[in-house]
């Protein structure tokens, strides 16, 4: 009989739970079977050789990193806690393609060796084939060819929902809510998956391809590889997706009829203003200029998620936003420079609901009372075995710390390959 371990990672053994982004994810370890020892087993806890992510360590969350621990196990079965992350530049590419390694620091012997996923939202751009190709499964089968659950993402981004996440200070939380929601049911499919984003001021020759998004034929409609499974993407009951781009994505950042390129990323990570100033502009360009940069579903509201590149596209919205919180340090929902409206639809300064820091968002909140739309096509909001965060009907406030770095916060399970980890 060998001393056996138990390792619980995001508050749980199963494996469901093994899947780390850069924040800081709760573990804790303890001794299951002593083996006979009476005395404190002496381990080292690190990255197991031949990972391709790598790990970092932490005595607490905001504590400083090391790419290893030291720890002393008590053989009664007390749990030592710590937090371990993906070491930011160094995600997985595959499903337990990275190890969590305890040795005994005395025998050098391996105790235990835990497959993890340093599961990040990468550049479309840059994805492995196997990577791309999980994603364009995974969402060609949420669709099936119509009559999937996809349709319910479909339904809740029409014209006259548009007041939901649109024209005010809520786009970006409901949008950042409405990817997540998405990117959990794809990872029901493949727990591997995340929605990679398209970063549209920078030219995408590997994005707009037959292999991946379809390049545009004389017809208009996106034209793909008889492998590639959006061939028979269906919408509204119409097979294909309708895009023509004003620009050549091989070569150019994306840019309307009219010749307008979307705003470059350093011009919105560097606003140095609060997010009252930063939104309205935001929402325009790039966000609309880059919907604008086609004919076709994608450039209108009420039929832009007919195309998947909708998903891409508002992947990169998100980015952008993360990584202006992350230059400026706007990660505290109580800072006004965080968010405006910091109370409820109903009280002093509040926005329209659905806007304001504690309102709940339709549609996951199921409610259907005017000025909300009559129906709710997602409720409640899909939990995740990584976290139970936000809840199943979110609010405003519960999109804006995806980190979890204020106290007693927990990350909502996502991060960008670009974007840092970065507590006080």
């Amino acid at each position: 009989m060998a001393i056996g371990l138990e390792l619980t990672i995001n508050d749980t053994t199963d494996q469901g739970g093994r899947y780390l982004t850069w924040a800081a994810t709760p573990c804790q370890l303890r001794v299951s079977a002593p083996d006979g020892a009476v005395q404190p087993i002496p381990v080292t806890i690190s990255t197991g050789a031949g990972s391709r992510g790598r790990l970092e360590f932490r005595m607490s969350r905001d504590g400083q990193a090391a790419g290893q621990l030291r720890a002393e196990l008590p053989v009664d079965g007390e749990a030592v806690a710590f937090f371990v992350s993906g070491r930011f530049g160094s995600p997985s590419v595959d499903d337990g393609d990275t190890h969590i390694e305890i040795r005994n620091r005395d025998t050098g012997a391996v105790l235990s060796s835990v497959p993890v996923m340093v599961r990040i939202r990468k550049n479309a751009n840059l994805l492995r084939p196997a990577e791309r190709d999980r994603f364009l499964s995974a969402i060609a089968r949420l669709n099936n060819q119509g009559q999937g659950l996809y349709q319910n993402y479909r339904d809740t981004h029409v014209d006259n929902t548009r007041l939901e996440a649109h024209g005010r200070h809520g786009f970006l939380p409901w949008h950042r809510a409405y990817l997540l929601d998405l990117e959990r049911e794809l990872q029901r499919i493949d727990p591997a998956v995340t929605i990679p984003y398209w970063r549209f001021d920078q030219p995408a020759p590997n994005v707009f391809t037959a292999a991946f998004l379809g390049t545009t034929g004389t017809s208009g409609f996106a034209r793909f590889l008889p492998s590639n499974p959006l061939r028979v993407w269906t919408t509204d009951g119409q097979i294909g997706i309708l895009r023509r781009p004003f620009f050549e994505p091989g070569t150019s950042a994306a840019h309307d009829d009219n010749g307008q390129r979307v705003r470059r990323e350093a011009v919105i990570v560097g606003f140095r203003g609060p997010f009252s100033t930063l939104t309205g502009p935001f929402e325009s360009n790039p966000h609309g200029s880059a919907h604008d940069s086609f004919s076709g579903h994608v450039s209108a509201i009420g039929s832009a998620v007919r195309d998947p590149l909708f998903f891409l596209l508002h992947c990169n919205v998100d980015r952008l936003w993360a990584k202006w919180q992350w230059f400026n340090r706007r990660f505290d929902p109580q800072d006004p420079g965080t968010y405006q409206f910091n109370g409820a639809a109903g009280t002093a300064n509040a926005t329209r609901i659905g806007h304001n820091l504690r309102d709940t968002m339709w549609p996951w909140n199921g409610d259907t009372r005017n000025p909300r739309p009559a129906t709710a096509p997602r409720t409640p909001f899909p939990d995740s075995p990584v976290t139970h965060l936000p809840g199943p009907a979110p609010t405003v406030g519960s999109m804006i710390d995806f980190q979890g770095l204020g106290p007693d916060a927990h990350h909502l399970g996502f991060d960008y390959d670009d974007v840092p980890y970065q507590p006080e």
